[in-house]
């Protein structure tokens, strides 16, 4: 029989429904019981991609007299962190409170009252039948350490930002950069870790700071770290998309799920790294990673999945790992030296001798013959068992998405890229934003977190940028008012994760420090600078000077302030308000400045809401750039106003 899991939406707690564990989804029937029985609770959490928890199920979730123990002692609640980042965020840092790396699966032990005492991520069938048995014995004869122990974690997480966190140390651009600069692998690119991560928030930040300062060395860290992704088995080399991170230093073994949001995020970052260089190379992994999202993770209507499962068959990595001879059985003699060549295969192959294809690329490619290589092997790989597609749809990700789509077409001006973005756009509009109040999932109860409002946001603007259309720009601003009255907290200066209309937990969270995705906070900073500058709007701009101020107490660390430091320094570089003139609105001038890698840039073509007295002269092409108010003699040709920029620029 399923258990209560089995009325979910979550394609993850789906997953669980069948096990003979009776798992209840977090609502309030599970907590009231919890308190009418005086049981600990099991929060596990985890998502539908994620092997560790495939393989603690398999081992423990799907053990009948571990189920058995659990089911007589305990209540037990499953939770997809995609649709309830609110609960995994709050837990999460519970654990690290208690000393334990996080991770998923994530599980944890609360008292009734919901206060946690214990938890874990990962655990063997041995070890989590002991924990359980450890558990249910001490909380039987001393619930007294068990309350101080969780009143102490809970205590903890209330606890402000500026109590956890705030340093006195004064520290400038430069002496976090080189603290940053010590953490490289020169070698291998990244940061010198044994998992790595492609970080694009970070190589983001750093880039904009290498560009201005002419910082050499930092630019080529960068410039090393993105081709040794591209080349490596951490980059799906025959059909586009990026894997989730690498377990070794050298970008070349995956852990094979595919994320949403990493994949939009090095889309942005790709983008960047081609207007600045125009490496062929980085303009075809856009094409492919581009190609990969439509193909295989968009529905018909132009929403984005949310991520394709590491497992198939049960093992890790089986859909795309090769043995020597199934590639010399596909490939004639040429096309196999070549594809050795090409794809650097190895005899011995990388993972319990199974091959991951990797990447050289050469000065001079047969493109054409490379394709055609892809098409053969891709030809047999997808007549194998496919890894699952988790088809949630997630506001936030699908946001991040469409930025990144957004940039691959300003940076290779590919027309069916705009085409795509706006067809996402459309659907986003339509499905989330004409709803009274906004959801995180299309189709889900679950209201929105503020993570979903900035990354939109930013999604809007950006897409206003591209297309000049104000109705874009009306949305993101709508958008922002409703932020700021959901999320905002005066007496903080910064905004709560969760809004006045989600579920009150036992506290809520202020996310500041960015990861793999940047901090929610630090995505609304740049919203307020933007939109501030665009509207002239008083409450934006000293919204965004409050959190300015804010900020200079948590500078200690580059890695996980990285997109707080690049929206930093392209205001104090001076945004470029750059507002164009014309009888008519013309499509290619909007598109060559876009093309530009010029982040600290406000494009406004005759509509500006805010105009700063300018006026068109003679009705011909008028462009006006602008900084901090105060406008440049009219310019009337793009040449010039690249030229302007540069010469205000000297990084550029």
């Amino acid at each position: 029989m399923p258990n209560k899991l089995y009325k979910e939406k979550s394609y993850y707690l789906q997953q669980h429904s069948k096990n003979p564990i009776n798992w209840y989804p977090w609502n309030k029937e599970a907590l009231n019981k919890s308190k009418k029985e005086n049981k600990i609770i099991i929060l596990s959490i985890g998502y539908s991609s994620c092997h560790w928890c495939h393989v603690m199920e398999k081992e423990s979730f799907q053990n009948t007299s571990i189920s058995k123990f659990m089911n007589d002692n305990f209540i037990s609640i499953k939770v997809d962190r995609e649709e309830r980042p609110d609960i995994d965020n709050l837990y999460m840092e519970a654990l690290q409170y208690m000393g334990i790396q996080g991770g998923w699966p994530l599980n944890v032990f609360l008292l009734p009252n919901l206060k946690p005492f214990y938890g874990g991520t990962y655990f063997n069938p041995n070890q989590w039948y002991s924990i359980l048995n450890n558990i249910l014995e001490a909380y039987t004869s001393n619930k007294k350490e068990f309350t101080k122990s969780s009143e102490k974690f809970t205590k903890d997480l209330k606890k402000s930002h500026s109590e956890k966190y705030s340093t006195k140390n004064e520290f400038s651009i430069k002496t976090l950069v080189n603290e940053i600069k010590i953490k490289f692998d020169y070698e291998d690119g990244g940061i010198d870790k044994v998992q790595k991560f492609p970080m694009p928030s970070l190589w983001n930040s750093l880039l904009f700071y290498s560009y201005n300062k002419n910082d050499k060395e930092i630019f080529n860290h960068i410039s090393n770290t993105i081709d040794k992704i591209i080349e490596g088995g951490i980059y799906d080399q025959l059909k586009g998309g990026f894997y989730r991170y690498s377990t070794d230093k050298k970008w070349i073994i995956p852990h094979f799920e595919k994320m949403l949001y990493d994949n939009g995020q090095l889309l942005e970052l790709l983008s960047n790294m081609y207007s600045i260089t125009k490496k062929e190379r980085f303009k075809d992994v856009i094409k492919d990673t581009i190609k990969w999202v439509t193909d295989e993770m968009s529905n018909n209507f132009g929403g984005f999945y949310s991520s394709i499962d590491a497992d198939s068959e049960g093992k890790e990595g089986k859909y795309y790992l090769w043995d020597y001879d199934e590639i010399k059985n596909i490939l004639n003699k040429e096309d196999l030296n070549l594809a050795k060549k090409v794809f650097k295969i190895s005899l011995k192959g990388e993972l319990n001798k199974k091959i991951i294809l990797k990447r050289k690329y050469f000065k001079s490619e047969k493109k054409e013959k490379i394709n055609d290589l892809k098409r053969k092997l891709l030809k047999v790989r997808e007549s194998r068992v496919k890894p699952v597609t988790d088809k949630k749809i997630i506001l936030s990700w699908n946001s991040i998405m469409l930025k990144g789509i957004l940039s691959s077409y300003q940076a290779t001006g590919n027309e069916k890229y705009l085409s795509i973005a706006t067809k996402n756009a459309e659907f986003l509009k339509n499905e989330f934003l004409k709803k009274k109040k906004l959801k995180r999932i299309h189709k889900s109860k679950i209201n929105a977190f503020l993570e979903d409002y900035a990354h939109t946001i930013s999604a809007f603007i950006k897409l206003f940028e591209t297309t000049q259309k104000i109705k874009y720009l009306e949305i993101a601003r709508n958008l922002l008012e409703d932020s700021i009255k959901l999320f905002y907290n005066n007496k903080n200066k910064m905004f709560y994760f969760s809004g006045s209309n989600n579920e009150k937990l036992l506290t809520n969270k202020i996310e500041i420090f960015d990861n793999v995705i940047p901090s929610s906070n630090s995505v609304m900073f740049h919203n307020l600078l933007i939109l501030g500058k665009i509207y002239n709007d008083k409450l934006y701009i000293n919204l965004y000077n409050e959190m300015t101020k804010k900020l200079k107490k948590y500078l200690n660390n580059y890695e996980f302030m990285s997109n707080w430091i690049f929206i930093n320094e392209i205001n104090q570089k001076m945004i470029n308000e750059i507002e164009i003139k014309d009888i008519s609105y013309n499509h290619k001038i909007t598109k060559e400045i876009n093309s530009w890698y010029l982040p600290n840039k406000i494009l406004m073509y005759n509509n500006r809401p805010f105009s700063l007295n300018t006026k068109h002269e003679n009705l011909k092409l008028s462009i006006y750039l602008c900084r901090n108010n105060v406008c440049n003699e009219t310019i009337h040709s793009i040449n010039n106003l690249k030229k302007t920029i540069i010469s205000n620029q000297p990084g550029y």
